[in-house]
């Protein structure tokens, strides 16, 4: 898929109004390649926010920019959640558009990443709470901002994901999701009592990828 940046992203039905960066194909071409490269603490600040990767999907893509038989595949998206309320969406290959192809992200993105961290509970967590709760929504509109929730350090963030954890159905087609983004959270005081035996083992199994993310060096930690 191609969006021009800054556009509305509309690659998959979200609950939260997001913005498109990075998603390149050759009708734009490498948006913005003209632009001088980004200095080396811009580029490790994005490498560092791009984690953790979210919407993953069965199929693979293909860097349209590559040589054939050197071909970068991507899967997955990351979400940047700013403190001003924005949020930005992009495909994983980002960092590899803008270390191997010179895509420069929009000045506005890189300016305001340099203020990410941690959220204040806001209407953003309060929508994605709101959803995974409401048994009247289709499983996979509940299911899709489970990760992103855990961008909020917060002890409601741990509340909502341990309902949605004993919702068998939804444990069922998304317990992977729930126990990446309860592995986000492990380390947080208010998280101290939760025990993950108490977890079925798709959940279990998401907890144990989450973990061992956050061991690769430049991952930040997850709390």
């Amino acid at each position: 898929m191609e969006y021009l940046d800054l556009s509305s992203y509309e690659y998959l039905e979200f609950p939260i109004p997001m913005c498109s960066i990075g998603w390149l194909g050759h009708e734009h071409g490498v948006q913005d390649a003209g632009a001088p490269p980004p200095a080396a603490t811009d580029l490790e600040q994005l490498k560092a926010a791009s984690w953790p990767e979210v919407s993953l999907t069965l199929g693979w893509h293909e860097c349209e920019f590559c040589p054939k038989g050197s071909t970068f595949k991507g899967n997955g998206e990351y979400h940047y959640y700013m403190k001003n309320g924005d949020v930005y969406s992009a495909p994983m290959m980002i960092t590899h558009y803008v270390e191997e192809h010179a895509y420069r992200p929009p000045v506005e993105f890189m300016e305001q990443l340099k203020e990410i961290g941690e959220l204040d509970w806001d209407w953003r967590a309060e929508r994605l709470a709101k959803i995974l709760l409401d048994e009247s929504e289709d499983l996979i509109s509940r299911s899709r901002g489970i990760v992103d929730l855990a961008n909020w350090k917060d002890s409601r963030t741990l509340d909502a994901l341990k309902r949605a954890a004993q919702d068998e159905e939804l444990a069922d087609i998304a317990g992977d999701e729930i126990g990446r983004s309860l592995g986000l959270l492990l380390d947080c005081e208010f998280a101290a009592d939760l025990h993950i035996e108490d977890f079925s083992d798709f959940v279990r199994f998401g907890i144990s990828q989450t973990r061992r993310e956050a061991t690769v060096p430049g991952q930040p930690g997850v709390c």
